[in-house]
């Protein structure tokens, strides 16, 4: 079910996405993604996003790991929120009508002061 084009989509935003399968590794198939483009670029059918695993081995320094107290549930939402790694290695571009259910939004703390860029995994 694609997102009501009449609703704006912030940086931060994070949605569910079907990526279809490009060949080599990156990420396909239904996964959360960020919205990185402005609000006035993201009025067009396209919005540059970054994808989600929850595959922690995957975290480096181009690859952010997400506490889940970095992410604010959508309400109505009841997907589970767990430590993510924003693979922004693999920005894409992706068309509106592919946007599905919001999960939810990056707190305020990680989109303007980038904290989460700090984050590293333990060892």
């Amino acid at each position: 079910m694609a997102v009501d084009p009449s609703i704006p989509l912030d940086p931060g935003d994070i949605y569910w996405i079907s990526l279809p399968q490009q060949g080599g590794s990156e990420q396909s198939g239904r996964r959360p993604c960020i919205v990185m483009s402005r609000r006035s670029v993201n009025t067009g059918n396209t919005v540059v996003v970054v994808p989600m695993t929850t595959n922690l081995k995957k975290a480096s320094a181009h690859k952010v790991v997400l506490p889940p107290s970095e992410i604010i549930r959508a309400v109505g939402n009841t997907s589970d929120v767990k430590v993510s790694v924003a693979l922004c290695h693999q920005l894409r571009v992706v068309d509106r009508r592919a946007f599905e259910d919001k999960l939810g939004k990056l707190s305020q703390n990680a989109v303007l002061a980038g904290s989460v860029l700090n984050t590293v995994l333990p060892r």
